[in-house]
């Protein structure tokens, strides 16, 4: 080839290149033509205010796209898109498929930010240059335009555009008002001087001459009058052979000037009393006295010491004035006549010492009196009696074998050799939920005044995964860690075992996977209800309610039971600070004390289903549900309720007795205990 030819393919080859290059250009405009047409979305935001649309910045949050201007073009489905200007709170804008091309978008503008404080002045009569008192008030009252709106010596608001009333309010000073002109995103101080109300106290005694202390300062003799500042001030009035009188008097806006007239009373004298048994209640003329006691000088004195079971004693006496005195009481026993007998030759025992087989004649001091039967093969009984000093009382004692005793109280023979041991409860009205006071309280809490026309027996413990085994015929047998990860239906299924191995009516209805109905007049077993579990948690056994199961302390003791401890601090969100029980996870049944109702594990270990459903019922007026007997729960909710605490519990709000919790599933912290109705 010669270059003739060389230059003329070179020349070929150029342009085919110069070709290539040009159609590839061409279908790369084409695909992003395409790509723009038909992938890509465009949003228009249009933003109101115009000072803020003038100097308005768009910020992609999420989704696939890009900005130009106030334009989104997107790709992919969704976008948030974050609008902001200065002196505007952002906007964070949602854009789906739904959402329109052009979209309106307006910012709020900043509030202004109010800070303000008050302190007083000291301007006492006479007093040529006042100074600031520190610390400033804290009993002050700020309000905005004539509304409360804080307490304290400091306040702090936020503040739309526009003018505003600012009063600021003490008992003790004259209020005063500022005007507050607020422009968006501003901040604003704003201090106040308060100057005291100027007041005056008349101070008058009988006998006149009493010497007066202001605050414990001597500020003279009555009568006095002294021009004072507003505020509260502790009196006292003191004169030689009376009695002091102390009072607290307040001098206010509101009442600027206060008058008093004290009639001062001679001395007293001082009595002790020696008293034998202690334990009684000592009156002097009738009124009952604390010991050492303070009486009336110069009169006749009646002293009386009297307490129950023994013979009252008197003493007449007279003192002089600031005199101290001494006297003794040792009161005898007073005894009552008791006719003791029974239906079998039974041993009997008053307040636990033997006294013999009956028939026994018995003289008991007048005192309640327990008296206690036993007989081999026959339930023990415990019969009280009050003796009487003037008429004879007799006890008799019907007595059962402890087979008899045991099928008529319903006891769960089978239940028993599986160490499953039963309690009985009396159930008594109360007031289920809490209070809308006590510190804590959830919203659904609701209160209900609720009664029972059955006593019940309830589980001891909780129930362990050896005994729920025996139901499934799966697991360790003699596991004495309580059973939890099972549903609320399963429990319901191990009660209808148990009824069915004693011979009872099953109490729950159950088809398949679903509850269908209970047999209310069943004796069976089954979960206590939320009602009677909480008279259990607060009432049994106690004086008056409780907050939590173990009382009204809130402050643990180490091993009271098994919670949330130190052992889980940096495994979860809340643990029971410097609280420590031994175990980290699930503690076997009994590991701790009995709560003081009798029952194990009720305030912690695991949380317990009970038979309830859950619903969330609409707060009334007066915090209040509508009154029930045997209450058995909404007849259907969203789930079941669960009482109690768990080894995973770590605030302390929810070991209180009233806590309840919505569970729809089985979890690893929930187990259960039975019941089931005496008769």
């Amino acid at each position: 080839m010669n270059a003739l030819d060389n230059a003329i393919d070179t020349g070929v080859r150029k342009h085919r290149l110069f070709a290539v290059i040009s159609a590839s250009a061409l279908v790369l405009v084409l695909a992003f033509y395409l790509f723009w047409l038909f992938l890509l979305q465009g949003f228009t935001l249009v933003v109101s205010p115009t000072e803020a649309r003038e100097q308005a910045e768009f910020k992609r949050l999420s989704g696939v796209g890009f900005m130009l201007g106030n334009k989104l073009y997107l790709l992919s489905d969704n976008a948030r898109i974050e609008v902001s200007a200065h002196l505007y709170l952002p906007e964070v804008v949602a854009i789906d498929a739904n959402t329109a091309s052009t979209i309106e978008v307006t910012l709020e503008p900043q509030p202004a930010r109010l800070a303000a404080q008050v302190k007083p002045t000291l301007a006492q009569p006479g007093l040529v240059a006042p100074e600031l008192v520190a610390p400033a008030l804290n009993d002050a009252v700020w309000r905005i335009d004539g509304v409360i709106f804080g307490e304290g010596a400091e306040f702090q608001a936020e503040l739309p555009e526009g003018e505003f009333n600012l009063t600021v309010s003490h008992p003790f000073y004259e209020s005063q008002t500022a005007i507050i002109s607020a422009r968006k995103g501003e901040e604003i101080n704003q201090e106040f001087i308060l100057e005291p109300v100027l007041g005056k106290l008349t101070l008058n005694s009988l006998p006149a001459g009493a010497e007066i202390t202001l605050d414990g300062e001597v500020a003279g003799t009555t009568p006095l009058e002294l021009a004072l500042v507003g505020g509260r001030y502790e009196v006292q009035i003191q004169a030689q052979g009376y009695e002091p009188i102390s009072d607290t008097i307040r001098l206010s806006v509101g009442t600027p000037e206060a008058s008093r007239n004290y009639q001062l009373e001679l001395l007293k004298a001082t009595l002790h009393a020696d008293l034998q048994p202690s334990g009684g209640v000592l009156t002097v003329n009738a009124q009952p006295v604390g010991n050492p006691a303070r009486v009336n000088a110069n009169r006749a004195l009646l002293v009386r010491y009297s307490k129950a079971g023994y013979r009252p004693a008197t003493q007449e006496l007279e003192l002089a004035p600031g005199a101290e005195a001494r006297t003794t009481f040792n009161l005898q026993p007073q005894l009552g006549e008791v006719s003791i007998t029974a239906n079998v030759p039974a041993e009997v025992a008053v307040n636990g010492v033997a006294q013999g087989q009956v028939p026994l004649d018995l003289e008991l001091q007048t005192v309640p009196q327990r008296v206690r039967f036993e007989y081999p093969g026959y339930r023990a009984l415990e019969l009280e009696v009050q003796p009487s000093a003037t008429a004879a009382r007799s006890v008799n004692a019907e007595l059962i074998t402890e087979f008899d005793a045991r099928r008529a109280e319903g006891r769960p023979l089978f239940a028993n050799t599986i160490g499953i041991n039963l309690l009985p409860v009396s159930l008594q009205p109360f007031t289920m939920g809490s209070p809308p006071s006590e510190n804590g309280r959830s919203r659904d809490e609701l209160q209900r005044e609720v009664s029972f026309s059955r006593n019940i027996w309830l589980s001891e413990h909780e129930i362990t995964e050896g005994q729920f085994a025996r139901f499934t015929g799966q697991g360790d047998t003699s596991s004495e860690l309580p059973v939890t990860n099972i549903s609320w239906l399963d429990a319901a299924r191990f009660t209808n075992w148990l009824s069915e191995q004693e011979g009872l009516l099953p109490f729950y209805q159950i088809s398949g996977n679903r509850l269908v109905g209970v047999h209310k007049d069943s004796r069976g077993y089954r979960l206590p209800t939320e009602a009677e579990w909480e008279f259990v948690a607060k009432h049994f056994r106690r004086a008056a309610r409780t907050q939590y199961i173990w009382g009204n302390q809130s402050v643990l003791r180490d091993n009271q039971a098994n919670f949330a401890d130190e052992a889980l601090r940096g495994e979860q969100t809340y643990v029971l600070r410097d609280y420590e029980d031994e175990h980290k996870g699930k503690a076997p049944v009994g590991s701790y004390p009995a709560d003081r109702n009798g029952f194990y594990d009720l305030a912690g270990n695991v949380r317990e289903w009970v038979h309830d459903s859950y619903q969330l019922l609409p707060v009334t007026n007066n915090n209040t549900a509508p009154a029930a007997e045997d209450y058995l729960g909404p007849e259907r909710g969203n789930g079941h309720v669960v009482k109690g605490a768990s080894y995973l519990t770590g605030q302390m709000q929810l070991l209180r007795a009233s806590a309840r919790a919505q569970e729809t599933e089985a979890a690893a912290d929930i187990g259960f205990r039975i019941a089931r109705y005496h008769n």
